[in-house]
This record gives C-alpha cells, structure tokens and sequence, in this order.
C-alpha cells in the first residue's frame, strides 16, 4: 500500500476513537448544576490533547504536507501532547521528537518516552528570535535549521488546534446537555479548547457565558498558563472576544479541589482542580445554571505533587527559576 494512503487511513481511525467522553455531573451547588467532561478517557494520553495532537497531524497528513513517511515531528510540550504525539507516531511509523520545559518533571518525560519518541529539555535562557518560551523556542530553532527533517506543526498557532474542539468537544457538550448548557468553564493553556468550545458554543447558543480560567503567577499547575503567560500565546491573544470574563484561581484553592475530587473518586490532574473550583466559585454568584467545565487529564503528571501537597499540608516551594512554563 501506498505510504500517504496508509498514513491517511490509520490517521482516520485514530480520530474516530479520541473524543466521545462522558459528561459527569459532579454536583448540585447553589442551586446550580455543575458538569465536567471526562477527558482523561481518551485513548492516547489519557488527556484532552488527544484531540488536538490527533487533529493537527491529520490536518498535516490531509494537505499533503507528510508523505513520504520519514518526517519527524517537532513539538514542544509540558507533558500530554507530547505523549499523545509519541503515540501517534508510534501507530503511524512516524519520528516524534518533544522538547519540554527545564522544569518538566521526570515521571512526564518518562511518559513521553515509553511511546518511542525522543524527549529532551530545553536550556534555560534558551530564546533566540524574540521568543519568550525556552521550548518552543528550542522547537521553532531546530526546525528552521532543518526544515527537510523536522515538521513543526506549532500547536500554539496551528488552527487545528481549535479546531478540534469547535468541530468534536463543543458538539459533544450541546448535545450532552440537550443545549441547556449555559456557563462554560475552561483552563487556559495553549487555548484551544477555550477558542474551539467558545466559537461552536457561541454559534450554537449565543448567550453561553465562557470563562476563561487562569492559574495565580508562579503556579505549581500543570498544563495550564496565568493571565502574564497567555500573552505569548497567538491562539489566545487572536481570539480574546470569545472570552466573556477571566477568573484567576490560586494553587491552594486548586489542590483542595483535587484533593475532593480524588475523594469522589475522580482521578485527575491538579488543571481538573483549577476548573472546578473556578466552577463552584461561579455557582455562588446565583441559581439556575447549568455549567460545564473540562478536568483534562489524569493525575499520572500531577500525583507526585500532589503527594507532596498531601503529606505537607501546603505546596512544597522549590528553588525554580522558572514557573511552569519555561519562560526566557
């Protein structure tokens, strides 16, 4: 068989198995209900990147732009991406090679690494070109040397990003609720799924509040970014006006509401926790909504911290020179 058509067909059947999570209504709260989609239900990464990953390399794959089957794929990631992209390229025969934040703990890089890919961290100050994130600078610098190996999709300005969630986790969450939802509550990261969500929402029900979710500077949270980090981030800082109003949440308010999701049986990653005590914070403003908030992940890259919290009582403060993100 023909090499694209096989990348074409496999690439096909992987998006058909990512998405279709299930929506848990967690709890009723002033009056309110409060849902949340199930991303760690995902095939590849157990993690809302799935979708994302999934898409842009079929997106890739669609264009023509991969054919021969000897690319290798360049990205950088806090951790979920990077495993969904090693699994992708695991299953399609395909190079993948992560770069991650100096700071990126050793359980994710091992993750990354268990699917084949190649993984390694970028310097700190490492942020040539006016680029203010040491890894995807490291990514962006390694493509442009050598664009004939490397494909560098970028999922920080790559409109498939978004897209996946426009066209698959926004149906899912109209359809799930009937069209009764009317406060969506999304952490942001890269921002596509607060863009994607946002733009079907909106279209679909006009008067749907969107929130966006931002941990406090400094934050211990993985794979999401405070209000300052977004300012390097295309997606968000190119679609603001979807954004009906921002709500910071700090790191304590987000491991207790990790830790009583855990003790509902619920096992996600600290982000889950940031969502929803955003979502309870919101219910109290008054009755009659139906809010909808994503917990992204599991806690594969979140339990040692939160161990630490545990055993602690409060965040175990490292001597870090750079926040969550490796910022220049």
């Amino acid at each position: 068989m023909d090499v694209f058509v096989s990348l074409q067909a496999k690439i096909e059947q992987l998006r058909d198995n990512v998405g279709k999570t299930p929506l848990d209504l967690i709890e009723r709260a002033d009056g309110n209900s409060i849902y949340a989609k199930l991303e760690y239900f995902n095939p590849l990464s157990h993690s809302v990147k799935d979708r994302p990953a999934v898409w842009m390399i079929h997106g890739a794959i669609s264009r023509g732009e991969i054919r021969r089957g000897d690319e290798i794929f360049i990205e950088a990631s806090s951790g979920n991406l990077g495993v969904a992209y090693g699994e992708i390229g695991r299953r399609l025969g395909l190079g993948v090679h992560i770069i991650v934040p100096s700071v990126c703990g050793e359980t994710t890089i091992a993750r990354i690494q268990r699917t084949g890919a190649f993984c390694e961290r970028s310097p700190d100050g490492f942020c040539p070109r006016g680029e203010r994130d040491g890894a995807r600078a490291k990514a962006k610098d390694a493509w442009l040397t050598n664009p004939g190996r490397y494909k560098w999709l970028n999922q920080y300005s790559n409109e498939d990003n978004p897209r996946a969630h426009e066209e698959a986790t926004g149906p899912e969450i109209w359809n799930q609720t009937r069209g009764s939802v009317t406060t969506a509550v999304i952490g942001t990261g890269t921002g596509g799924s607060i863009v994607g969500i946002s733009r079907f929402l909106k279209m679909s029900g006009p008067e749907v509040e969107i929130v966006a979710v931002t941990p406090e500077e400094g934050h211990h949270i993985h794979g999401v970014r405070s209000i300052d980090e977004t300012d390097s981030v295309p997606i968000i800082q190119e679609n603001k006006r979807l954004v009906d109003r921002w709500v910071e949440i700090g790191d304590a308010e987000a491991f207790e509401a990790t830790k009583t999701l855990w003790s509902m049986g619920y096992p996600v990653g600290t982000s889950s926790g940031l969502n929803h005590a955003a979502s309870r914070r919101i219910a109290k403003e008054e009755a009659g909504r139906v809010i909808v908030t994503l917990f992204p992940d599991s806690w594969l890259n979140s339990f040692k911290t939160m161990q630490e919290y545990l055993t602690m009582g409060k965040m175990v403060r490292r001597d870090f020179t750079r926040t969550t993100i490796d910022r220049c």
